[in-house]
């Protein structure tokens, strides 16, 4: 990061967005971290010559994932440098239009940002085959099969990756041929040969009973931690989450016998690091590791024996650094890994001790040929995942020297050796352009040929079990189900739009386990909803389920699911039906939003007996949290609220109370009702400065004249697109667009809807307290695109001016509505919309999906600029 922001300062011809992807949460905090620190650390001739200048906002940086909810400061302005921080996920469903968590009509503005003017630097690649391949296509091809048409002259800024990784799966790969390493004489230099020579010790420990393994770990892990009277580190590693929780459990109630028993003076903790756990209490972790010296190499000694019970989530990038290291076996490459969480800097005389733990398997009796088979296989494996540890040289001590020198030179010596014990690479399909064109359709809701991303992200994974996220919730949508279900789904899905799903509210663990948990925790409330105040009523939907977008896709009450928990034979077929539906598909893959008087986590993880749960929605330290880390201290992390409020007995709508300060109310959600009306609602408020999509922006404004916000994002546009060096035409292009973008809303029916004042001026922005219903699903963009078509336009140009006006607000991609429009008979205007959709398909094919996209966030980051800009005048006038 700091070398590429360096080298734009020095006038490089780089890509002006820097892509930091790394399959691990804690590492993309960790790289948030670093970059936030060279945006407080840039001296301002270094900000002067990146074209930061004055701006206080200075380097936009964004990350997409974790506490760190993306602040979309990366998508204000393509012309200026901005870091943005990702997992595999987050990052490559921008990429290839189909954004987990970003509505369709923001999908195209993400790509193109994304997959132009932007250097990708994929950590960790070793853990990412699939996606590694991806990107390695889109490099080679992006600008021939799955770009501009050959005849094209269009200039579209380039995409280029560097893949980073100390443990590369191929030995014969071309990307390990061409890459950065150490030379010889580097491993002189001081710091490096002491990292590189770093004293591990390491031993392999057989045992005859799998049921023998947690009980080794812990043993072996006390006898370190208390290691005679000197505490230390220990990092315990495990397969497996319920091997973690045993270890922890079993470590925990020794250190306590001990303590009671007067053994050992002094105190002890332990914590765990899985995957399985909610964001929120993750990040709580991390003070934790920090504060006992497991994060950027302490140098002090630890004051108390000191535990950390880890599975994967431990293994990768995070800087832990302990002092001992005990786990089970695993694949070569997750070896690697867990060796270097130990004695990570070396020097100071330091020694780590290395325990692998494995099991060896017996074939029981009278087994069958399909068990012999699988016997074999295990057996195999194990030998494969044995074979280079038991090769590395041995010390004085006889336990075998696992520093990285000698991990390196044990792959030199003996790589298919190394790649036998690695685990295989997933298989993955192909990238092709029919599939590019198919996402690019970002305004079709169904496209029967646009697959879900995730094997292009991911691969086929053999034993990869679907995963469901888990998030709970104290004020839901609706507290009955008197209402159509389509109703109810139409207005979930708004409600989560409005109020959405924080990344730090989540927790993800695999489908079947979700569905168990979530059987075992409405047996135990059904139970008590006769003693239980907090008991839920049969009638009241207590579940919902949204999709990547945070599309409400199914929802379910209390009674529905109570009726799952029946014994087998007591379930009627429907009900059977019913609950082998939620098992098996309706889980896969999805967020499943739980009432918080369901229950059942604890410490941030699933558990059957926890009654109570905390949400981000109701929980005043959660609300409390600020993005301190983000450089917005005054920010709220969850920047919405949400209340209950009762219906006013004189008149329509709610009994709304004053709205705090630096808070709005944006709107109020009907839960019950009469034949009178509604009687109570959900009021959700947001803060000030934050709209989650283009739309909301309107709330944020104050009255604007048309012709004024249309000669603001026409400077906007030229100013950004000059410093993107574009060509000539194509500057005077967006301009154009840029001025003609927004004459749909002059027709009368936009201005009474939107409630403009009635001065006789048309506005382009108001207060947004009108009523949308009365625009009877009219577009204002097809109003400005009828209208720019009787314009004298340049013929060179004429097709992108005119997408690019229909496609300012992400529609036309390829449909637009000409609902409500009155300015011709139907079927003319859907002739016109059917030019659109052609225009669309000539225009992706003469700039390319990403080319296209690219062009079309130029005209939509300068409107939303010019928006943002004039709000901050308004306020600052307000202020005097």
């Amino acid at each position: 990061m700091a070398l590429w922001l360096i080298a734009l300062a020095e006038g490089a011809q780089l890509p002006r967005r820097l892509v930091y992807v790394v399959d691990r949460r804690a590492v993309v905090d960790q790289a948030t971290r670093f970059a936030e620190r060279l945006k407080r650390n840039l001296p301002p001739d270094m900000a002067n010559r990146l074209g930061f200048g004055d701006d206080s906002d200075g380097l936009p940086i964004s990350t997409l994932r974790g506490g760190f909810a993306d602040n979309r400061d990366w998508l204000e302005d393509p012309s200026k440098p901005a870091i943005i921080v990702g997992t595999i996920d987050m990052i490559g469903s921008r990429l290839l239009f189909e954004g987990y968590g970003v509505s369709r009509k923001m999908r195209p503005y993400h790509a193109g940002l994304l997959g132009v003017d932007s250097l990708i630097l994929l950590d960790e690649a070793h853990l990412c085959p699939p996606f590694e391949s991806l990107l390695r296509q889109i490099v080679k091809h992006r600008d021939r099969d799955f770009g501009a048409e050959r005849a094209s002259s269009a200039y579209t800024p380039p995409f280029r990756l560097m893949s980073l990784s100390a443990t590369v799966r191929d030995h014969k790969s071309s990307s390990e041929a061409s890459a950065f390493k150490l030379e010889v004489e580097d491993h002189e230099e001081p710091e490096i040969f002491r990292r590189l020579n770093a004293d591990k010790r390491l031993s392999l420990v057989e045992l005859s009973d799998a049921q023998a393994l947690v009980d080794s770990l812990a043993s072996r892990a006390l006898e370190l931690g208390y290691g005679n009277g000197k505490p230390s580190r220990v990092l315990v590693c495990c397969d497996s989450r319920k091997d973690a929780l045993a270890v922890k459990e079993h470590i925990d109630k020794e250190c306590k016998r001990r303590r009671r028993a007067g053994e050992r003076t002094g105190d002890f903790t332990s914590n765990l690091l899985v995957g399985e756990r909610r964001v929120y209490e993750r990040e709580e972790l991390e003070s934790w590791l920090g504060d006992e010296g497991f994060l950027g190499g302490a140098s002090n000694r630890a004051s108390k024996p000191t535990f950390l019970i880890a599975t994967s989530a431990g293994e990768v990038g995070v800087d832990l650094d302990a002092d001992h290291l005990v786990c089970d076996l695993v694949a070569y490459e997750r070896m690697i890994q867990r060796l270097g969480r130990v004695n990570r800097r070396g020097g100071d005389a330091r020694i780590a001790m290395v325990d692998v733990f494995w099991v060896k398997l017996e074939l029981k009796a009278n087994a069958s040929k399909v068990e012999v088979e699988k016997h074999n296989e295990r057996v195999s494996m194990i030998e494969r995942r044995l074979a280079p540890l038991c090769i590395l040289p041995k010390g004085e001590d006889g336990r075998r020297l696992a520093s990285p020198a000698a991990v390196t030179e044990l792959k030199a010596a003996k790589p298919k050796l190394v790649q036998q014990a690695t685990t295989r690479a997933p298989l993955h399909p192909a990238l092709c352009r029919p599939l590019l064109d198919a996402w690019a359709m970002t305004s079709l809701e169904e496209h029967s040929g646009r697959p879900e991303v995730a094997p292009w992200l991911r691969g086929w994974e053999e034993d990869d079990e679907p995963q469901t996220t888990v998030a709970w919730r104290s004020h839901l949508p609706n507290a009955d189900t008197e209402r159509d279900a389509a109703v109810l789904l139409k207005t979930a899905s708004e409600y989560f739009q409005t109020a959405p799903i924080h990344a730090t509210e989540k927790l993800e663990a695999s489908s079947s386990r979700v569905f168990d948990w979530l059987i075992k925790r409405v047996q135990r409330v059904a139970k008590r909803q006769v003693a239980d105040k907090l008991a839920i009523s049969d009638e009241q939907v207590c579940v919902f389920l949204l999709d990547h977008a945070g599309q409400c896709v199914k929802s379910a009450s209390f009674g529905e699911l109570e009726r799952l928990t029946k014994p087998a034979k007591d379930l009627k077929r429907a009900d059977m039906r019913a609950k082998r539906d939620w098992k098996e598909r309706h889980l896969l893959g999805k967020i499943l939003v739980v009432d918080t008087r369901i229950g059942g986590i604890a410490n941030g993880m699933l558990d059957n007996a926890a009654e109570v749960a905390i949400a981000a929605d109701s929980d005043k330290v959660w609300q409390g949290r600020r993005e301190d880390e983000s450089g917005n201290g005054d920010r709220p992390l969850i920047k919405f609220q949400v209340m209950r409020v009762a219906a006013k007995e004189s008149d329509e709508g709610f009994d709304l109370p004053p709205q705090p300060l630096h808070w709005r109310y944006v709107r109020t959600f009907e839960t019950n009702g009469d034949e009178d009306g509604p009687t109570q609602g959900l009021a959700v408020l947001k803060w000030h400065d934050h709209s989650e999509d283009e739309n909301s922006r309107s709330v944020l404004s104050k009255p604007q004249l048309l012709h004024e916000h249309a000669d603001q994002v026409a400077a906007r546009v030229r100013d950004i697109a000059e410093r993107l060096n574009m060509s000539k035409c194509e500057v005077e292009a967006l301009v154009v667009a840029a001025g003609l973008h927004d004459d749909g809303k002059a027709a009368k029916r936009w201005q009474t809807a939107m409630n403009a004042p009635g001065d006789g001026g048309i506005y382009a922005k108001t207060e947004g307290r009108g009523n949308p219903s009365l625009l009877e699903g009219y577009r204002h963009e097809f109003g400005s695109l009828l209208n720019a078509e009787k314009v004298n336009l340049p013929n060179e140009t004429r097709d992108l001016i005119l997408h690019l006006i229909a496609a300012h607000h992400g529609n036309s991609r390829p449909l637009i509505s000409s609902a409500g429009c009155e300015e011709g008979p139907p079927s003319q205007l859907e002739a016109k919309a059917g030019d659109a959709a052609l225009r669309f398909a000539r225009l992706q094919n003469h700039y390319g999906p990403w080319g296209l996209a690219w062009r079309e966030a130029i005209l939509r980051a300068a409107d939303q600029s010019a928006s943002r800009e004039q709000s901050r005048r308004n306020e600052a006038k307000e202020r005097g």
